[in-house]
């Protein structure tokens, strides 16, 4: 994911470089029905795909366009952050002045996907955000026996229970 105008020019440079390199293998291949051309345009095809995605995503929040984004797991926090925040056109700083934290840290806390930042802190920065986070799918292990939401079937549950009792967790699917 772009977090910034600097990765976003560094990735606009990468993908002319990508498409100019593309042509260049179209070009100096003779059999174009080969295994090794094939290989060769799919995978010039991907990278450059996504890196258009990359910045047709960047460009939309920026330009307020993008608004809604639905996390699929908690890993994707960090990009909901960092959308919601391109999305508000807050910068570093004024993200940072708003929870009491200096430039850089917000920056830190960016570059690795806030996995260096506490739970709390990643809730202050979705509250400074006024992001709300929802979960479905919340199975509470209550002494020996479950309490479940009532759209859960009994035999998910119990697969659940399985495998509590075997790791000590759960992770919902």
């Amino acid at each position: 994911m772009i977090k910034n105008h600097k990765q976003a020019e560094s990735t606009r440079r990468k993908l002319v470089e990508l498409k100019d390199a593309l042509k260049e293998f179209e070009v100096e291949t003779t059999n174009k029905n080969s295994a090794k051309y094939r290989l060769g345009i799919n995978s010039f095809g991907g990278l450059i795909k996504d890196l258009e995605e990359q910045i047709d995503t960047y460009e939309s929040l920026v330009s307020g366009k993008f608004f809604c984004k639905k996390p699929v797991s908690l890993e994707n926090i960090s990009d909901i952050l960092v959308s919601a925040r391109l999305a508000q056109d807050l910068t570093h700083k004024s993200l940072g002045e708003k929870l009491g934290l200096k430039e850089q840290q917000i920056q830190r806390y960016e570059a690795t996907d806030y996995e260096t930042a506490s739970l709390s802190k990643v809730i202050e920065v979705a509250m400074a955000l006024n992001l709300k986070f929802y979960f479905e799918r919340i199975l509470i292990l209550n002494g020996k026996s479950f309490d479940y939401p009532e759209n859960i079937s009994l035999e998910k549950v119990k697969v659940a229970s399985q495998h509590v009792k075997a790791s000590g967790f759960c992770l919902a699917r």
